[in-house]
């Protein structure tokens, strides 16, 4: 079976995330969405760069790379090369480059948790008008694709799915014209009973453009995140202690330039 969508389909596919229930709120923005492109590192790179300035070892090391929440390990043979970088006495553009990479690393870790801890609920549309069959595409008397009042097409098989997906790609410009709901359905049922020579069978529940124009819109998900989970998994203490690293540098950054100053 293929589904092929409208211009106003409306999908209502759900994302759960585990959640125990506990510390539960309504998320300001009910369409956010979680990115996390950065990933999160230690260890990496020509030299070990620290706040404090602690010497590198120039032993054999373990480095441990933390992306999209999966994390991955390396073995550094040789870090002979490597020179302690003190990042509050770094050039100004240095400076600031190291800064916005560690911002955006915790930034990331943080979209990444509040992610795994959200779940979205969307309201029941099953008995929805719009979503009720507003024609079928009979061939010998077989159902081979059929059309609900948004325009969405479901076909008997992928095959047939294909072909009337390649059909409806070359109508697209003449399609955008037409509005979403009953015309966009009825433009595309007459599309592919010309296209395979089938009979459109108009359904019992097929409505007008008028009715569907009538209908409020459909509701976005509702988000819920389980804030007291967050708080009690480890990547959360992780990211508290990136906070406080972050803080100290541009504390010590700051004696430095007063320093430079004096």
């Amino acid at each position: 079976m293929s589904t092929i969508a409208s211009t106003s389909y409306y999908s209502a596919a759900t994302r759960h995330a585990g959640s125990n229930g506990a510390g539960l709120a309504r998320a300001d923005d009910p369409y956010r969405v979680s990115v996390g492109d950065q990933g999160s590192a230690r260890g990496a790179g020509k030299a070990s760069a620290t706040a404090d300035g602690a010497q590198a070892d120039s032993g054999a090391s373990t480095v441990t790379i933390n992306f999209m929440g999966k994390v991955v390990n390396a073995i550094v043979l040789d870090r002979s090369n490597l020179k302690a970088i003190n990042v509050a006495e770094l050039p100004e553009e240095e400076y600031q480059q190291f800064m916005e990479g560690a911002r955006r690393r915790m930034e990331a870790n943080k979209s990444y948790l509040e992610s795994q801890y959200t779940e979205r609920s969307f309201p029941d549309y099953s008995n929805d008008p719009r979503m009720k069959t507003y024609a079928t595409i009979t061939i010998a008397g077989r159902v081979v694709a059929t059309i609900d009042n948004q325009g969405v097409v479901t076909t008997a098989s992928d095959t047939m799915g294909e072909r009337i997906t390649k059909l409806l790609a070359a109508g697209l410009p003449d399609e955008a014209n037409i509005p979403g709901g009953p015309a966009n359905a009825q433009y595309r049922a007459e599309k592919i009973a010309e296209l395979l020579g089938g009979r459109i069978v108009k359904a019992s529940t097929a409505m007008t453009q008028r009715q569907y124009n009538a209908m409020p819109p459909f509701e976005g998900p509702t988000i819920t995140i389980d804030y007291e989970g967050m708080k009690n998994d480890p990547l959360s203490a992780q990211i508290d202690r990136m906070a406080e690293n972050y803080a100290e540098t541009e504390k010590k950054r700051a004696e430095y330039l007063a320093r430079q100053q004096a």
